[in-house]
């Protein structure tokens, strides 16, 4: 029997909660929650509440979505004692506190494994498998409200198979328009193998758009994700052999089977790494 504990804001993790009761071999060992909003209608979920001490000696692995109750200290001694976790949302983290857990991960062997919602999408799934490099990659992703603080994050780990985490060369810049009511925000990684990213992303007046489209030799597929249209070489892919996996199902059975997560703290160090000269291209830019 796997004891599962579960710290933060429960609500919002109730939807990986439930997924994990699906699992026979789990068993909900208790809480550290945040906050004291009422449970929501149609809500069943009854959880005893620990201080965050005594419940990371009760349960075997969590489930976590507010880092800000976990000291960092405290995080490394989780990660010493085995104790594995799901981030369901982004630790905050400097890249070198992200090495040094990946470190006391493999010293222990804990998994530690980190959202990546859009990895999981079988097209993105397919185009792992498939894409011939060196390769041009185009990603445009737009909301008719302003883009979340986690987006360019969850772009850059999606691409983690396609491209690798560390670009060479990194390029940004951004405009906005309030006669448009849009913002605009464009990147450009280059990698070793020859490939590039370019990622255009922001708030794009009243549209949404999530497309991305790769251009190799002999090559060149295109996803419309919104339209679910997705082609290599302007002929239909059969994405039926890549179904959608769940996130907490992936987690859980990474423990059955003692493997490493998809998406590791690792990857994570990475991709914050490349976020950070992002930024520090789009601070000059802004400055200019």
């Amino acid at each position: 029997m796997l004891k599962l504990g579960l710290i933060g804001d429960i609500q919002m993790l109730e939807p990986f909660i439930k997924k994990a009761m699906k699992h026979p071999e789990v068993y909900i060992a208790g809480k550290s929650s945040v906050g004291t909003r009422p449970q929501p209608a149609g809500s069943r979920l009854t959880i005893t509440e620990f201080n965050r001490v005594e419940l990371i000696e009760r349960a075997d692995a969590f489930l976590i979505n507010h880092f800000s109750l976990l000291p960092f200290q405290l995080l490394c001694e989780m990660v010493k004692k085995s104790k594995h976790f799901f981030a369901t949302t982004y630790p905050e983290l400097s890249a070198d506190e992200c090495t040094q857990l990946t470190k006391l991960a493999q010293e222990a062997q804990t998994i530690i494994q980190i959202a990546n919602p859009f990895y999981y999408l079988p097209a993105i799934q397919w185009l792992g498998q498939n894409v011939l490099k060196p390769a041009f990659v185009e990603v445009s992703y737009f909301k008719n409200e302003p883009v979340g603080a986690d987006t360019l994050l969850q772009l850059l780990l999606m691409l983690k198979n396609i491209t690798g985490n560390i670009p060479k060369k990194t390029s940004a810049v951004s405009f906005d328009s309030t006669l448009a009511d849009s913002v605009f925000s464009n990147l450009q990684l280059e990698f070793g193998d020859g490939s590039v990213v370019q990622i255009n992303y922001g708030k794009k007046g009243t549209q949404n758009v999530f497309k991305v489209n790769t251009y190799a030799h002999n090559q060149f597929v295109e996803f419309d994700f919104l339209k679910g249209h997705y082609s290599c070489n302007n002929s239909p892919i059969d994405l039926s052999p890549f179904k959608k996996e769940l996130e907490t199902d992936t987690f859980l059975n990474t423990l059955a089977q003692k493997k490493l997560p998809v998406t590791t703290i690792e990857d994570y160090s990475s991709v914050l790494q490349t976020l950070h000269k992002i930024h520090l291209k789009l601070d000059r830019f802004s400055s200019m």
